[in-house]
């Protein structure tokens, strides 16, 4: 829709004129030239003789509306609004925070220019986006105090009565010095870290809490006090699902004392792995055969003794996995005759892992139970690829819990208009979309351009309403 030209026409009714403000465009799907009208008053004195004609206040603005309206929709009905409002002393710029990490996601020294020409600073006029603004902001979004005050809110509103849990931790690179780093492998090679551990709640998908680790502190060691953190807010949990990073007897014992059922996976260096691949016998026959999907494994259940309690082992083998690694141990063995490593039992444990219950699962759900930890790492994921989340280049050890906490707050966004939009859309292609929807701006009030076909499907989606007209 490309407009044309705007002009004013008087329509006189009876003994009144009326003023409208006609704007000519090219229709491309009717592939003909169309008019539209925006009613601005009536002109003309008591006595209905019209005498001098209103001044039209020309539009100061054109901005994008779609986007930024319906995160701020979202929000609102969803309640994370309400809870970030009587959580925090400055609710509008962190609301128009997070907007400006989900539409743009680049640095923070820009957020206040981005948010000029987004319909976001007209929703939340009161945010402080410079740079000093949003300094101070993450310094007091990292306080003990606040972030407490946050998470009772938080969990109150979203989260009640027994939860079962995703956890998992990742490595966040970072580029300044504080206590919170250490020297460490991550998925950027050896880098200065920070670990963030991460709650998310098995059924609603949304993060529960987070906590910032030193990166020196292993996942295995982090286990009790977060769940004792937890539990102070309030949660109680009778359900993890872990990866190999958490397991150790000592988190074993703990899930036990605490009745929470659980499965994660059994890192291959344990002595446990060798003794139950050592005698697993035939697993690749017919009766220990399973589909997940589109593929089809072997798995095998055991049981077995952890810290004086009965669970259940499931050996799980992919067969093309177990082609992959056999060949690349092959190739580098034949290529490197001198190496030291074992090839043998590497192949032997090639495509094969093991999986830890506490409670036995009928084989056909095995893995679709463990798999559901992929939500979490698709958080983690969204985290780093759409929020700027890496490095960290905030300068305290406030500074980085505050910015954690934004991006949380972000994350419980994206996956409530996520889950609105699946399977139908993808978030990019919505957002996308959305943006192409403009508004004017005019002294006292805010003109949405007209729905096209994709973004009243989107607002449909969505079960947002767009008005045609917003007060300034």
């Amino acid at each position: 829709m490309e407009e044309k030209m705007s002009f004013i026409r008087h329509k006189k009714f009876g003994q009144k004129t009326y003023a409208y403000e006609v704007t000519s465009y090219w229709d491309a799907e009717l592939k003909k030239p169309r008019q539209k009208s925006i009613y601005l008053g009536m002109v003309g004195e008591a006595d209905g003789k019209p005498t001098k004609r209103v001044k039209v206040q020309p539009e100061q603005s054109i901005v994008d509306f779609g986007d930024g309206y319906a995160l701020f929709e979202m929000a609102r009905v969803s309640g994370l609004s309400e809870v970030i409002m009587s959580s925090f002393e400055d609710a509008q710029s962190i609301l128009a925070l997070m907007s400006y990490q989900l539409l743009d996601g680049h640095a923070m020294c820009h957020a206040e220019e981005w948010a000029s020409g987004n319909m976001t600073s007209r929703l939340y006029p009161g945010a402080k986006l410079g740079s000093q603004e949003v300094s101070r902001l993450l310094k007091y979004l990292g306080q003990e105090s606040t972030q407490r005050v946050f998470f009772k809110h938080y969990v109150a509103r979203f989260f009640q009565g027994k939860k079962g849990l995703l956890i998992d931790s990742t490595a966040l690179a970072s580029a300044i010095n504080t206590s919170l780093n250490a020297w460490g492998y991550g998925a950027e090679g050896i880098c200065e870290h920070v670990n963030c551990v991460m709650l998310v709640d098995k059924e609603s998908k949304l993060p529960i809490y987070f906590r910032a680790v030193s990166g020196d502190i292993p996942d295995v060691s982090v286990l009790g006090n977060t769940l004792d953190e937890i539990a102070r807010l309030g949660i109680e949990a009778d359900q993890a699902i872990l990866d190999a990073g958490f397991y150790s007897e000592k988190n074993i014992k703990l899930l036990c004392e605490r009745n929470i059922n659980f499965i994660t996976r059994l890192p291959k260096s344990r002595t446990l792995f060798k003794t139950l691949t050592d005698q697993i016998g035939d697993i690749e026959t017919r009766k220990y055969a399973c589909m997940y999907g589109e593929r089809a494994l072997f798995i095998k259940e055991e049981t077995i003794s952890v810290c004086d309690t009965l669970m259940y082992a499931y050996i799980v083998l992919d067969p093309d996995k177990k082609a992959k690694d056999t060949r690349l141990l092959l190739k580098e063995a034949l290529e490197k005759p001198d190496h030291d490593a074992d090839v043998d039992l590497q192949i032997k444990k090639g495509g094969l892992f093991i999986l830890i219950s506490k409670t036995q699962i009928p084989l056909q759900e095995v893995l679709p139970a463990y798999y559901t930890r992929q939500n979490i790492e698709q958080v983690f994921g969204f985290a780093k690829s759409n929020n700027n989340l890496l490095p960290l280049r905030v300068h305290s050890r406030d500074a980085i819990n505050g910015y954690l906490l934004l991006v949380f707050m972000t994350l419980s966004l994206f996956i409530m208009l996520r889950q609105k939009l699946q399977p139908k859309l993808t978030m990019d292609a919505a957002l996308i979309s959305l943006r192409n929807l403009k508004a004017k701006i005019y002294d006292k009030e805010i003109i949405p351009q007209e729905l096209n076909k994709k973004s009243k499907t989107i607002f449909d989606q969505l079960e947002i309403m767009v008005p045609k007209m917003l007060g300034v």
